[in-house]
């Protein structure tokens, strides 16, 4: 079986890939002394960027260990009198579900520093996490060990940009922030609302995307248009409008992506579409098209 790569020894040697090894009191190949740890000595990370565990998925997980044994080791740290998961926090979840007395684990004598890496990198590779929890454990390496963003994009192997579009998704209001987690909205809506700098407007902006089911697209139509769409003017020199003629300029800078004024009079009118550049008339055409 092929190592993986990208990590060099690093998540590698911790997490051997060999799932044919009798485990109990092996040495695999980098060295490590694969033991079976008491359940009961063992203890979930502090450092763990996991908040929520999919109980179907553990009891599935669960089913299938009961059937092949537990193949990969957990990884540990000794804690005083017991043993606290490095990684594999999802297995020893499984196994306690199944009453399993011991399991097998190699016991690894690391820092802080290296834990908190290790539990965000296991949980990255296997795309466990929200994007929240994963903005959440960026934020905390930085502000626990003083990691730069640069330095945290080479360990977990994400792009800059992506480590600070994350980042900024934490500003967010919590309603929004758990929307997110839930996965009820995209973390590509929480950027789009991010263009908006007051909360009562972001606020508008979520409850109608909740309200509309809008896209990642049309959210950021919403917000390039938010005045449109939520600002009534206060005085009009021409007649007022219908609130009927409103709704559909609404409905339509939403779904175009830019400002939009109907002109009616006695069943009779224009629609103006504003554009900004070739490319953005381009665009609108396409989108009318479809």
């Amino acid at each position: 079986m092929s190592k993986k790569t990208g990590l060099g020894r690093g998540l590698g040697a911790l997490i051997p890939d060999d799932a044919d090894l009798n485990i109990k009191q092996k040495i695999n190949e980098s060295g490590d002394l694969i033991d079976e740890i008491d359940i009961d000595l063992i203890i979930p990370n502090r450092e763990q960027p996991r908040r929520q565990f999919d109980k179907e998925k553990i009891e599935a997980l669960a089913e299938s260990i009961r059937i092949h044994g537990l193949l990969q080791p957990i990884v540990l740290k000794r804690k005083d009198s017991f043993y606290e998961i490095i990684a594999g926090e999802r297995r020893w979840r499984a196994c306690k579900h199944i009453q399993m007395k011991k399991v097998p684990a190699i016991v690894k004598e690391v820092d802080e520093f290296t834990i908190a890496q290790l539990a965000l990198i296991e949980n990255i590779q296997r795309e466990d996490l929200n994007p929240i929890e994963e903005a959440m454990a960026f934020q905390k390496l930085i502000d626990l060990y003083g990691m730069t963003q640069e330095n945290l994009s080479k360990i977990v192997g994400r792009s800059r940009s992506f480590i600070t579009n994350y980042l900024r998704m934490l500003k967010l209001e919590p309603e929004i922030l758990k929307s997110i987690a839930d996965g009820l909205i995209s973390h590509g809506h929480g950027r789009a609302l991010l263009g908006l700098d007051n909360v009562k407007d972001r606020m508008k902006a979520y409850d109608k995307i909740i309200t509309d089911g809008l896209s990642v697209r049309q959210t950021e139509a919403l917000v390039k248009n938010f005045d449109q769409v939520f600002k009534m003017p206060v005085k009009r020199k021409s007649p007022r409008k219908l609130q009927e003629i409103i709704h559909l300029e609404e409905q339509l800078a939403v779904h175009i992506g830019t400002k939009i004024n109907i002109k009616e009079k006695n069943g009779k009118g224009k629609i103006e579409i504003d554009f900004y550049n070739i490319d953005d008339l381009n665009r609108i055409i396409d989108t009318i098209k479809k």
